[in-house]
């Protein structure tokens, strides 16, 4: 077969789309080497792809507006590339398939409802606009592939799919090379690890507070939050939570926050390696992959007590309440004197973690 795939995401490889692109494209080549694979890019990219997948090129117009760039090369530029190819097979790895019912069976990945449920992610108008359009081309896709079943529950009563016309697939760890890189930072005591955007619905400041007012002045155990640098946190790190002295003079903290800059998976796989736990503080998510990773890393969950977490742990985890500072904070510290809950957790996570992988994921999309 000639299957074509909107590898947009290739350009942005610490994305999450952009992960899922690079991972399931070289899976699906190493599964099915018979078939050939054509990636459309707006720029080509230097990445590492088997030899039965070809990059194409196609220009985006020059718009002043970047949202109208990125939509027209969505919805008109590469689905009419893809006809004039005569591919057997389409597959978008996010909702960007067009409106317009293509010549072709169409396969698009819904990753989370997220952009049509959260009001945050509805102000501006061009955003409502984008999907809006996306919402209703969705609809013209011949199946949908999503990453949990918490996501179909949401995509069948959000966006009104058929369910039948929805298969869950769940994603894996990125794939990584065996070549050991461990960042370029000063660790000197044990730490926490945060992995995850940074928009308002990952909870981070209520984090850092809750790491703050819990730990960092009575344990020697630091916070990192990976790709935080530059992301306006650094405000949140205050005395406030200090013990004092006379209640005046803060005392010296034991733990720190550090802000990294965003890391390859070869260091961020080192960082979760030797991390005492992830910390995740999320309010929604379609999926959650630093959960994977940190079971296939074989260390221990404290995150949101929300259903998709549930489902991807399998329950391996430490559930907290993401709204308040306190439960995420004394979360954090059961895990720290709890070592009988650590090696429980840590156990069964990487059990679990034996659910995914992308030979696995490539099989079930190929069989789609």
């Amino acid at each position: 077969m000639k299957i074509g795939i909107n590898a947009r995401f290739l350009l942005h490889p610490f994305t999450g789309i952009g992960q899922y692109t690079h991972s399931l494209i070289t899976e699906l080549a190493k599964n099915a080497p018979e078939n050939e694979y054509f990636l459309f890019v707006p720029e080509f990219t230097d990445v590492d792809l088997p030899e039965n997948c070809k990059q194409i090129r196609v220009a985006e117009k020059n718009y002043k507006s970047e949202s109208i760039k990125k939509a027209h090369w969505e919805h008109i530029l590469v689905p009419k590339e893809m006809e004039k190819m005569k591919l057997d097979l389409v597959h978008f790895p996010y909702p960007a398939n067009p409106r317009k019912k293509m010549n072709m069976p169409v396969i698009v990945t819904v990753h989370d409802v997220i952009p049509w449920k959260l009001k945050a992610y509805k102000k501006k108008l061009r955003s409502k606009a984008y999907h809006f359009y996306a919402r209703l081309a969705l609809k013209k896709a011949d199946h949908i592939i999503t990453v949990s079943n918490f996501s179909k529950y949401e995509i069948v009563k959000h966006l009104k799919v058929d369910e039948k016309n929805i298969s869950t697939i769940y994603n894996a760890p990125p794939i990584i090379n065996n070549k050991i890189i461990f960042p370029d930072l000063d660790l000197r005591r044990k730490y926490f690890l945060y992995v995850g955007g940074y928009d308002d619905r990952k909870n981070v400041p209520e984090l850092i507070h809750a790491y703050q007012k819990h730990i960092a002045p009575i344990y020697p155990i630091d916070l990192i939050l990976v790709g935080g640098r530059g992301k306006d946190l650094e405000d949140l790190v205050t005395d406030e939570y200090c013990q004092r002295v006379d209640g005046k003079y803060p005392v010296k903290v034991k733990g720190n926050v550090i802000f990294t800059e965003k890391l390859d998976q070869n260091e961020l796989m080192c960082l979760y390696k030797k991390a005492l736990a992830l910390v995740h503080a999320s309010d929604y998510e379609g999926f959650n992959l630093p959960l994977v990773e940190a079971m296939s890393a074989g260390i221990p969950i404290v995150c949101s007590d929300i259903p998709v977490n549930h489902e991807v742990t399998d329950d391996n985890a430490l559930f907290v309440d993401p709204e308040n500072i306190d439960s995420i904070g004394l979360g954090m510290h059961k895990l720290i004197n709890d070592s009988a809950l650590q090696g429980e957790l840590k156990a069964n996570g990487k059990e679990r973690a034996k659910d995914f992988s992308w030979k696995k994921t490539a099989e079930e999309t190929l069989y789609i």
